[in-house]
């Protein structure tokens, strides 16, 4: 009989390299259609083209019609914002809306790309009229809002078409930028892009999405999904308490390749073991597996299981499984199971692995219209003494430690209110509120929030702040702006978005404002795949997936 890692290494084995193909001639012959840098108060990039997770929840509802994926590439950007022509070209309709993008939209010919592209979701009819040539440059249009009012989503939606309108094509191949450098930060989720259980590689990149036809058969209708839906998912687990200690002076880091055959786009730390993470990889047509992988042999350990994967507690030491609305916790260690009542919503488990919370709503929560009326319960682990705390149109819960929740409720004007409820005292507290506020990150252990503000009216106003989670505390703005992740309870990696620049590291020591540069590009060279990449449990090393070859590396100190 095989032993499990010799199985494993066989079918890691079986993934071939594709087939070289022909070079193919570089098409990025147009322009961002916005001027100047990204940052929170001009631009950034919202949801990308192609097999999102926003258009697989919303596939049915928004994009029906360009078979399920998101057809065009979005940047948020407050209303108003000149948008520019992306070459010189010719506009071929003003206001046409059989294209939609309501409430004014714009279509311009580039004939040196050979493609037509399509300005949705203006905020005024466009200072053009068909017929008109443009040159590269040229103020065509200003940025608005799908809902018309400018404080629901405003942005750019952006489609590249072919000459007869009927095709959509990856944005990412046409517009001449650093694409992953603009993943680093904006209003999306991680992961970007849906996976599909049963092909577990395909679309899973800026780069690799697929051409839409319009009224064509939608192509994310998977039967195993990950993530599930949005009404399944659970609350975000918080993340387990890293004592504070700062970051030594004279570290220095070294990039080391641990995945091979572009293996893995779905993969995660252990939750308590630094030396360890998980990933998820398949062959087409078969379903995927879950792999423990080692990160000092670079190699996989064992078989967890089959893919889609269970959600887990913050530990890692009971799993959550969510069949169709019925709720079963799994203790890991040995195999207890009970079930949890929680009308459909699946359940997160405290830090401490003593209680539950979840969320009821009566409908999917759909950006630009009303919040739906929702409901925050809590109970044992076992699912005894289950009670309502809050109940509030769009409300959401997450733990913050053991015993307390952070509460996040919507308002007018794109206003989100914080506060901290203690589930032992029943007693809480208002942290603030604050208009487009994103980004929201819990810190290990609870004590302090990280979060961005863009759009502000006065614009120095907006970028990241800091709040710790007790009474009276004040938010305060960070000096630097990019995407972020947790070191320890009072520091974070990040990475400074920036598109003229290489990627590079540092390290941010919140209560001292200690800010260092940990790598440098000429040296150490790597560039983050789609803009994800994760923290060991011992901070000492960050998980990605690299542009470069699209491998598993890491980037870690020196030991």
């Amino acid at each position: 009989m095989l032993k499990p890692i010799v199985i494993i290494l066989l079918v890691m084995m079986s993934f071939l390299p594709a087939a070289a193909q022909p070079e193919q001639p570089d098409l990025r012959l147009l322009s961002l259609p916005v001027a100047g840098e990204p940052g929170p108060a001009t631009w950034l990039l919202g949801q990308p083209y192609g097999n999102t997770t926003g258009a697989y929840n919303f596939g049915t509802q928004w994009y029906a019609a360009g078979q399920g994926l998101h057809f065009g590439v979005d940047f948020s950007m407050p209303c108003g914002t000149p948008l520019l022509a992306m070459a010189d070209g010719i506009v071929r309709f003003v206001d046409d809306f059989s294209f939609g993008s309501r409430p004014h939209n714009l279509l311009i010919e580039y004939p040196e790309a050979g493609v037509i592209v399509l300005y949705g979701h203006l905020n005024t009819t466009a200072p053009v009229i068909a017929g008109q040539s443009v040159t590269r440059g040229q103020v065509v249009g200003f940025s608005g809002d799908p809902d018309a009012t400018c404080d629901s989503r405003p942005h750019l939606h952006l489609e590249i078409r072919s000459l007869n309108y009927r095709t959509t094509y990856n944005p990412v191949s046409y517009i001449a930028t650093n694409w992953h450098n603009l993943a680093v930060v904006g209003s999306f989720g991680y992961p970007l892009f849906q996976g599909d259980m049963d092909n577990a590689r395909r679309w899973m990149s800026l780069e690799e999405q697929p051409d839409v036809s319009f009224g064509g058969v939608r192509l994310n209708d998977y039967t195993a999904p990950f993530p599930p839906p949005n009404a399944l998912r659970p609350p975000p687990n918080p993340p387990l308490a890293r004592p504070a200690s700062p970051l030594p002076d004279g570290v220095t880091w070294r990039a080391r390749q641990v995945g091979f055959d572009r293996c893995c786009w779905m993969r995660w730390w252990h939750p308590t073991d630094p030396t360890r993470f998980y990933v998820i990889d398949g062959t087409p047509g078969q379903r995927a597996n879950l792999l423990l992988w080692s990160a000092e042999t670079g190699a996989p350990e064992s078989l967890v299981g089959q893919a889609p994967p269970p959600y887990y507690s913050p530990d890692g030491t009971h799993e959550i499984i969510n069949n169709g609305g019925q709720v079963t916790i799994r203790r890991v260690n040995d195999g207890a199971t009970w079930t949890v009542v929680t009308g459909g919503p699946t359940p997160a488990i405290s830090a401490d692995n003593t209680r539950l919370t979840w969320t009821v709503s009566r409908a999917s929560a759909v950006p630009g219209q009303p919040s739906p009326p929702a409901a925050i319960y809590i109970s044992d682990l076992s699912g005894a003494n289950t009670r309502e705390i809050l109940s509030q149109p769009g409300v959401s819960a997450q733990w913050l430690d053991a015993a307390r929740l952070l509460i996040v409720t919507p308002g007018a004007g794109r206003a989100m209110t914080l506060a901290v409820y203690d589930t032992l005292t029943d007693t809480g507290y208002t942290l603030g509120t604050w208009r487009w506020m994103r980004g929201l990150s819990v810190a290990p252990g609870g004590g302090r929030l990280l979060f961005y503000l863009t759009y502000q009216t006065d614009p120095a106003e907006s970028g990241i702040y800091t709040i710790e989670t007790r009474p009276d505390a004040q938010a305060v703005k960070l000096n630097w702006f990019g995407g972020w992740r947790w070191r320890d309870a009072d520091s974070v990696y990040y990475i400074p978005l920036d598109t003229a620049a290489p990627q590079t590291l540092r390290y941010y020591e919140i209560p001292s404002g200690r800010d260092t540069v940990l790598t440098d590009p000429a040296q150490l060279p790597f560039m983050v795949m789609n803009g994800d990449w994760s923290v060991s449990a011992d901070g000492r090393s960050i998980l990605f997936q690299n542009a470069a070859d699209q491998n598993l590396w890491l980037l870690e100190m020196q030991p």
